[in-house]
């Protein structure tokens, strides 16, 4: 939910777009706050290390593999759920305004010093 005007963000939207999401209806730009994102972070690897933990018991031959793999996938499958479930937004800093990559000296020198002849 937008915190200016109320207007409803879809979870899948907040999740997918946390670093910038526009608002439908005031446009203003969004972020989930870190907050969130810690939550949803401790619970995913929270998952893995249990997901890990049931199923590194394995002798087969994929037995130092899949646990890995199933960790991987717990992680992918619970942070994004978590997120998803407890996002909460807040206004996102101020996009940066671009800089000319060559801007003139105010002596008239070039930039790096060696464009003009010396004296």
């Amino acid at each position: 939910m937008c915190p200016h005007c109320k207007a409803e963000i879809s979870a899948p939207e907040s999740a997918a777009r946390s670093n910038d999401i526009v608002c439908p209806k005031c446009e203003t730009r969004l972020e989930v706050a870190p907050g969130s994102r810690t939550i949803s972070s401790i619970c995913g690897l929270a998952a893995g290390a249990i997901v890990w933990r049931l199923s590194s018991g394995s002798t087969s031959d994929l037995g130092g593999v899949l646990p890995t793999l199933y960790a991987f996938l717990a992680f992918g499958i619970v942070s994004p759920l978590v997120l998803m479930l407890t996002a909460n937004l807040r206004n996102a800093p101020a996009v940066p305004a671009p800089e000319p990559a060559h801007a003139a000296s105010p002596a008239g020198h070039s930039a790096g010093g060696h464009g003009a002849p010396h004296h």
